[in-house]
């Protein structure tokens, strides 16, 4: 009868230079249906490990030219999710050995020849769940960041994500003296759409809004929700005329047909300010401060308009 596992099954590297160890110990892992793959060597084990993704690799101490404890350094130098799995002799220095490598990383240690199929199975087992929970993790966490970076309302990326943006993308183009653009986009009169709608109307025009300038970027640019019904584009490598043909076919779709709001037509323009500095004027100027400088004079110019900013210009001063 078979051996079953308690888990799903995995993909197996034992690693040996005996092929008596390597044929007892994968026949086991096979009865319990997992998928196992031989190497009568540690360098032959490190270029299978190079070339394929396993899941658990159990692997002799004692080999020549390269041991256990280099495949074990293999692992972690390339940074695999691959558990290790040491096999080792019966003596108190091969012990010791084995408890060393549990100290480098190894998941845990089995004697050899092993004598108890169900010890084979339960260890090669719980390294599996181990590699599994750990995954599973690294996930959650990245969908927690993820979180951290988008706003729940819209589904664009909020204020935090466009501030570790802006600085990486300002280093990079005052290292190398590249330009770089950014574009602030407004919705016209929004308290008014709040104030006469209500606001849950203004939340689901904030969404149709993301959505349509979503569909007008490209696939390189990153929408940022900068805040209220402000919104923030960054264009790396994009000077003002590449800035102002995007933004204003952006602002044109916003015009050119309405949002539907429950049964409702609803109009809604927007403005935008265009900054665009190379890697130089980075040093003393900031893209930020002028595009809401541009931001502002298309508002005050009649609105659902782009205008872009004079870096000669003097401040402008709102009350």
């Amino acid at each position: 009868m078979a051996i079953k596992t308690r888990t799903q099954a995995g993909r197996i590297l034992v690693v040996d230079d005996s092929p008596v160890v390597r044929r007892v110990v994968g026949e086991l892992l096979r009865k319990a249906g997992h998928s196992v793959d031989e190497a009568g060597d540690g360098n032959s084990a490190v270029r299978q490990l190079e070339a394929a993704e396993y899941d658990v690799v159990i692997t002799d101490l004692r080999m020549p030219e390269r041991d256990g404890f280099g495949v074990l350094e293999a692992v972690r130098q390339a940074s695999l999710s691959t558990e290790v799995i040491i096999l080792t002799g019966t003596h108190a220095k091969d012990v010791d050995c084995a408890v060393r490598a549990l100290r480098l990383g190894a998941h845990d240690y089995l004697q050899k020849p092993p004598q108890n199929a169900e010890q084979v199975i339960v260890t090669v087992d719980r390294a599996l769940e181990k590699k599994r929970l750990r995954e599973a993790n690294l996930r959650l966490l990245r969908q927690l960041e993820e979180l951290s970076f988008t706003d729940p309302l819209t589904g664009a990326l909020n204020r935090r994500a466009f501030d570790n943006a802006l600085r990486r993308e300002v280093s990079r183009a005052r290292r190398y003296g590249l330009i770089i653009s950014m574009i602030l986009i407004d919705i016209d009169n929004f308290k008014r759409i709040n104030d006469t709608l209500g606001h849950p109307a203004g939340d689901e025009i904030l969404k149709a809004f993301v959505k349509r300038l979503e569909h007008g970027l490209r696939e390189s640019d990153a929408l940022h929700r900068y805040g209220g019904e402000e919104f923030a584009i960054l264009l790396p490598h994009t000077g003002e005329a590449g800035g102002r043909e995007l933004g204003e076919r952006l602002l044109a779709s916003m015009a050119r047909e309405p949002f539907v709001v429950g049964h409702r037509d609803v109009r809604v323009t927007a403005s935008a300010g265009l900054a665009c500095l190379n890697g130089d004027e980075l040093q003393h100027l900031d893209l930020v401060e002028l595009a809401d400088r541009a931001l502002y004079l298309a508002k005050q110019r009649g609105r659902n308009r782009l205008e872009c900013a004079d870096i000669t210009a003097p401040p402008t001063v709102t009350n």
